[in-house]
């Protein structure tokens, strides 16, 4: 006579099934709010908030503030003061033409100085007077071998305090 154990039933623990269920459901819901705040503050939102401050983006040449031109590479600045006259002077190069530049800086110049463009051989000149304060921009662009070398010369009266 053989002996076989006799089997008995295990008892079903809802709870852990539910727990499960609970879990599963939370790690969906996670998943799901991580994706949607990514692509609201992820890659996307940076370029956003890159462009804005490319636009925004000012440097104070001499005592005259010009806007930086996207991915110009500084090259050397320089600034005096002189019986209230304050001038400065700004080089920099960049993989653009110079019409490029030309056309970025009339843009951005116009609302605060009245701009005169001219086209020279191989670049362009831009003279830029303010318009609410008295100050004057030179702007020179020539084109080179890795695209545009700029000059800035700026010229700004002291205002007595």
């Amino acid at each position: 006579m053989s002996y076989a154990p006799e089997a008995t039933p295990l008892r079903k623990l809802p709870q852990i099934w539910t727990l499960a269920g609970v879990t599963y459901g939370l790690v969906l819901a996670v998943t799901i709010a991580t994706v949607i705040v990514y692509k609201h503050y992820g890659p996307s939102a940076n370029a956003r908030e890159l462009e804005l401050e490319q636009r925004s983006a000012r440097i104070s040449v001499g005592d005259v503030w010009i806007p930086v031109y996207p991915g110009a590479i500084h090259d050397g600045m320089t600034s005096s003061t002189r019986d209230g006259l304050i001038e400065g002077d700004l080089r920099f190069t960049s993989s653009d033409a110079p019409a490029k530049l030309a056309a970025f800086y009339r843009a951005r110049l116009e609302p605060d100085f009245t701009v005169v463009y001219t086209s020279t051989a191989g670049g362009g000149r831009i003279e830029a007077v303010g318009k609410r304060v008295r100050s004057v921009a030179t702007l020179t662009f020539t084109a080179s071998a890795s695209g545009c070398d700029a000059r800035v010369h700026t010229q700004a009266f002291q205002t007595k305090r």
